[in-house]
């Protein structure tokens, strides 16, 4: 079995915690602000919701995902298990700051596509890359339209 894939990363927003969560929270908007979300469909942001997604990686292969909220504590953190082509626990944690707010975001998964976990010894570097583009490009497109009310993309 491949080593799981792990991430830890911090971001400053300049906007208070209540207000990240408030943008947090409209969950029907996600497909507005993260292009490579393919199919979404939830039901919120709170303890029990669950929320089937298919993310599109740039490179040729797509992850479908159902996210499970285990605890959603505003405006303070929000627990989750991942199920589906990615499996394990993520944690979004939401804190005052200075200049506003800081978001960690925290996630331990392991691949369960048996395609990718085949490609994943060869194709690692490859897949991080992905992962970190998914990543960098999504917070940017956060920032951009959800925080400061610019048009999508098409």
């Amino acid at each position: 079995m491949a080593a799981p894939f792990s991430f830890d990363r911090r971001w400053e927003f300049p906007i208070s915690a209540e207000e990240f969560w408030a943008t947090v929270s409209r969950t029907e908007r996600y497909p507005e602000w993260w292009s490579w979300l393919r199919e979404f469909e939830t039901d919120g942001l709170h303890d029990g919701a669950l929320a089937e997604c298919v993310i599109r990686a740039p490179l040729p292969y797509a992850l479908r995902v159902t996210v499970h909220v285990e605890r959603a504590v505003q405006p303070e953190r929000v627990d989750t298990h991942v199920t589906g082509d990615l499996e394990g626990p993520a944690r979004l944690e939401i804190a005052p700051h200075p200049s506003g707010c800081t978001a960690r975001l925290v996630w331990t998964l392991e691949l369960r596509d048996s395609w990718l976990r085949r490609l994943a010894p060869v194709a690692r570097p490859a897949m991080e890359w992905a992962h970190d583009h998914i990543v960098e490009v999504g917070v940017r497109q956060f920032e951009r339209v959800a925080l400061n009310g610019a048009q999508p993309s098409g």
